[in-house]
């Protein structure tokens, strides 16, 4: 079960998410510190327990805030009726696969830039991915709940069904003849990249063009979260910001 410790993100999710908490978690001797998250509980209805802080530390070892927000599973978008959506209205889709993402760092970071930079949705694979985890909700910084997550069984077919729904499959690989910022970038897309292992053959040979970010001699690679987010403020450039 997810778990949020920074304070900011517990006053956010408690406003704008109400319905997906299951408790707040308190340490005991700190009530009166945590007042105002104990009168936000009582206002919204939302379950709280104190607890002593043996029993705290053992079920919340590394919180440092003394308190904790246990919050319902993040329900990921459904595939085909994300398909759907795009087939009805994808004049301006920025969508972004990955071929699979360990690190919840990354994932995390990924989620925050795509906030910032307008992309629709993302596609991660079920067995080539982390969750959303209380590290991925924290580094995204709140990106989570302006983005659709999409998780699916087969990330190639599902390209496929993305190409075929008038989305350009745009794949970044570092060993690219053409750059993408040789690229008209203002149809309907998805940004295609490899997990922290690379990519695989056959997610390359489903995507319509192979594309590069240009760098310097000697430092031909980047984090795959750095990838994203330069791929994704180029497509928002060439759009002129809209």
């Amino acid at each position: 079960m997810p778990y949020l410790k920074n304070r900011n993100d517990i006053v956010n999710f408690i406003e704008n998410h109400p319905d997906r908490i299951r408790r707040l978690w308190i340490e005991a001797g700190y009530e009166s510190q945590n007042d105002r998250f104990i009168k936000k509980a009582r206002q919204e209805g939302i379950s709280f327990k104190i607890i002593p802080k043996d029993a705290f530390l053992r079920r919340f070892r590394d919180t440092v805030s003394h308190i904790c927000l246990e919050i319902e599973e993040y329900a990921f978008e459904d595939p085909d009726r994300f398909l759907q959506e795009l087939k009805t209205s994808n004049k301006n889709a920025i969508i972004a696969a990955f071929d699979g993402i360990y690190d919840p760092q990354n994932l995390g970071n990924i989620i925050r830039s795509a906030a910032c930079f307008g992309v629709h949705g993302l596609i991660i694979p079920k067995d080539r991915s982390c969750s959303i985890t209380d590290a991925v909700i924290r580094v995204s910084k709140g990106g989570l709940e302006h983005i659709k997550i999409v998780r699916v069984t087969n990330l190639v077919r599902y390209l496929e069904e993305l190409k075929n729904a008038g989305i350009f499959c745009y794949c970044l690989d570092e060993r690219a003849e053409k750059s993408l910022f040789e690229m008209d970038l203002k149809t309907p897309m998805c940004l295609v990249f490899g997990s922290e292992e690379g990519l695989r053959r056959l997610t390359r040979e489903r995507c319509d063009e192979t594309v590069r970010i240009p760098t310097l001699k000697g430092f031909t690679s980047l984090n795959v979260a750095t990838c994203f987010a330069v791929s994704a403020y180029e497509v928002l450039r060439q759009r002129a910001f809209k």
